[in-house]
């Protein structure tokens, strides 16, 4: 969570990875193994099953102006039955009370405060505002700082395994350096040491990494992590084809390898202690350059998470925990508002989140408000607060349900979101670090294209996974039998991960993507020839055009961070179709053939190979994520091109959700499967901003009750009301009645 928390702490350590240890780990890893150990230095955790006293929804009150024993008959009030105890060692009692009152619990703080989650007493200010590479105060590959941490674990599971203990969280809101703001981070001799043995691993030899770099190191004992500063004159403009931030990037990506096996280390020890239930932490933040956020590799370090729904990342979870239903949570801060409370409970359950843990603080505590009651806001959620902890909960969250996806794929690539940021704070210039976390929230390129892009699926019918590179490059979209692939800024990626997706277009697949595609390595390296995808795409790339209104390489202007979205965005002079802003201004069709031109620029170029297709918009859709512009023109154009494209792709909405015959706005079906037993959920779908000490803003979710109409492609059987327990007619509509924008519709159909 935040603040509150007051700065949980833990400390894992990474595994130093010679090569020999990775050649070893690759055999035991298998086929496509090689390149995900070299690049992460462990091996994957394995997942442990929820309990079954976790088989539903789960709210969980964090232990704040509350005492559980204290404020049980209030608890039961309006039907919490869960909650959190703070490390476990001297808590025996609290373990007693728990298990003679069935009240399930979680453990935060289990690997203590200070490590992991850095504080001012703990060397925070010692990370912080600094343009050069700086010691952490506690090295995650120092084997004292592990001993340290596993001593904290062992105390505090000893006594917290012995009740009805749900998860283990090592610490809250942990960090390489303070949440996502920019710390140069760690340059601590252990940690250089073990740097070199990743690039080690990673290049095999120092020719080859020179190479790259483009550098003449005698050996790797001679090389340095060096800074975004050592960097950013060099990266303040175009063209990109001249670009080579491979050395800050390999930096950045070994501090995230580090992270993710300091993560998978404490994993494994604290599974040793108790195996069947899973470790993790919580306070997760959006994926950055900083604190250590690269999805990819932290999804395969732990066994839960709570994470702020940041830049999608809940979406990001529930994807990548597919196989396993690893359980994710979702923070609550109560809005006051029981509408939208109610909203938010829903919403989260429906995604697949298995609980949230609320922060029962809002001007004051929810508990023993006022004359010793519970607060009002709270008493008037009551009813949704035990329906969705109800039975109603259990088909979403069986762990033999799988989200029932479109066979689309949504692009996560982490390089990218490295290369993106430099093109982001290019607007900062020097003081570049002292970008905050929150205003890399707010302003960061790759989470609002990822969360636009998301929404837009979703407001045109359909449902997608999230994939990673090394997924792609494994033949993930092949063997899934995806259909559509969406590259949403992906501008670094590495030559196996291209010749994957051409091998997926060749053999039926369609690839949409929005610009600059390819046009990094990687290790965010320039391709001098072009993007690595442009033969592909049929396209031709003349940067001297420049980007966007020609003047620079920044979208967002993060100095405007306190203005609304619309006004950070920097489209002034820039070219248009249809309203919508083109991305490149010097790019054109080759093989391919464009839709239209905006002045010299191609959109929407269209190309085919083998059995498959491609479009290149040359667009961004960003603006999307603005609720404004979604509900109005902009959003209009594009979902009129989106849909338009999946319907060239062989696609079609499963299903629409109308009212009066027409469809209703941001509302968002989602499916969860079982066999052939599916179910489906409506729910209210408003672009949120959320927020590490808050709900964030929430609009639309608060208007009358309509009559809503589910109509679907194909007829559904064995239709059942699973809120009510109504059976209802077989056939290709369902009448769901009035549905009340703050709560959701849930129906349990048969379809194949």
């Amino acid at each position: 969570m935040t603040h509150r928390r007051d700065g949980s702490r833990w400390l894992g350590r990474v595994v130093a990875v010679g090569v020999a240890a990775w050649v070893l780990l690759a055999a035991e890893i298998g086929p496509g193994g090689a390149v995900a150990a070299a690049e992460t230095g462990f091996e994957p955790v394995p997942p442990v099953k929820a309990k079954p006293i976790w088989d539903r929804f789960v709210i969980l009150i964090w232990q704040y102006k509350t005492k559980v024993q204290e404020d049980l008959p209030l608890y039961r009030q309006v039907g919490f039955g869960g909650f959190h105890i703070d490390r476990g060692a001297g808590k025996g009692a609290l373990v007693d009370f728990a298990r003679a009152n069935k009240l399930p619990y979680y453990v935060d703080h289990a690997a203590d405060k200070g490590i992991l989650h850095l504080t001012p007493r703990t060397g925070k200010n010692r990370v912080l505002g600094k343009n050069s590479v700086v010691p952490r105060p506690h090295c995650l590959v120092d084997p004292k700082t592990i001993d340290l941490l596993k001593g904290h674990l062992r105390r505090n599971i000893a006594v917290t395994k012995n009740g009805p203990v749900v998860a283990y969280a090592f610490d809250d809101e942990v960090s390489i350096g303070s949440f996502n703001s920019p710390s140069e981070v760690d340059g601590s001799p252990l940690s250089v040491a073990d740097y070199r043995r990743w690039l080690r691993g990673r290049y095999g030899t120092i020719d080859k990494l020179n190479a790259t770099w483009g550098k003449r190191f005698g050996g790797f004992d001679e090389v340095a992590p060096v800074s975004f500063e050592a960097v950013r004159r060099r990266h303040a403009s175009g063209p990109l084809a001249k670009w080579n931030l491979a050395q800050w990037m390999d930096w950045r990506s070994y501090m995230d390898s580090q992270f993710a096996g300091c993560l998978a280390k404490l994993t494994r020890y604290a599974n040793t202690l108790d195996p069947t239930t899973p470790a993790g932490f919580v306070g997760g933040q959006q994926p950055a350059p900083y604190g250590g956020y690269d999805y990819a590799k932290i999804c395969k370090a732990v066994q839960w998470i709570e994470s702020y729904d940041i830049g999608g990342s809940c979406e990001i979870l529930r994807s990548l925990w597919r196989d396993g239903r690893r359980p994710y949570v979702q923070t609550w801060f109560s809005t006051t508002d029981a509408r939208k409370d109610g909203w938010f409970l829903w919403y989260y359950l429906l995604h697949g989140n298995r609980g949230v843990i609320a922060w029962p603080d809002r001007g004051g505590s929810w508990f023993r408000h006022t004359g010793g009651k519970i607060a009002q806001f709270t008493r008037d959620a009551a009813e949704t607060i035990r329906e969705v902890q109800s039975d109603v909960s259990r088909p979403i969250l069986d762990v033999e349900a799988s989200f029932d996806a479109d066979p689309i794929a949504v692009y996560y690539s982490h390089p990218s979101v490295q290369a993106t940021w430099a093109m982001d704070v290019v607007t900062h210039k020097g003081t570049w670090y002292r970008r905050s976390s929150s205003l890399d929230n707010r302003c960061q390129s790759a989470g609002k294209n990822r969360v636009a892009w998301f929404k837009l699926l979703e407001d045109c019918g359909y449902q997608y996974h999230v994939v990673t590179g090394e997924q792609i490059a494994a033949g993930h979209l092949i063997d899934r039998k995806y259909k559509v692939l969406i590259a949403g800024r992906v501008a670094a990626m590495s030559d196996a991960e291209a010749k994957a997706i051409r091998q997926f277009v060749r053999q039926g697949g369609t690839v949409i993507a929005d610009h600059l595609t390819g046009v990094l390595t990687e290790h965010g390296v320039g391709r001098s020839g072009g993007g690595a995808l442009d033969g592909l795409f049929g396209i031709r790339r003349d940067e001297s055009k420049g980007y966007l209104g020609g003047k620079g390489i920044t979208e967002i202007d993060g100095e405007k961070y306190n203005r609304p979205f619309t006004q950070r965005l920097m489209y002034g002079g820039a070219l248009r179709h249809k309203g919508m802003v083109v991305y490149e201004r010097g790019t054109t069709a080759a093989a391919g053939k464009a839709a239209a031109t905006a002045g010299s620029a191609a959109v929407v170029v269209r190309n085919s190979l083998g059995a498959g297709r491609t479009v290149y918009l040359n667009l961004t859709p960003i603006i999307y994520y603005d609720l404004d512009a979604r509900l109005g023109a902009p959003g209009q154009a594009w979902r009129e091109l989106a849909s338009s494209l999946l319907d060239e792709a062989g696609l079609a909405p499963r299903a629409k959700a109308t009212s009066g015959g027409k469809l209703i706005p941001l509302a968002e079906l989602v499916y969860w499967r079982k066999g052939d037993r599916v179910v489906v959920g409506l729910v209210k779908n408003p672009t949120r901003q959320g927020s590490i000490t808050g709900v964030g803003k929430v609009h639309g979710v608060t208007g009358s009750p309509v009559d809503v109409t589910i109509r679907f492609r194909k007829p559904v059987t064995d239709v059942v009301n699973l809120r009510t327990g109504a059976k209802l007619p077989d056939g290709q509509t369902i009448a769901a009645g009035k549905w009340k924008p703050w709560e959701a519709l849930l129906f349990q159909v048969t379809m194949q």
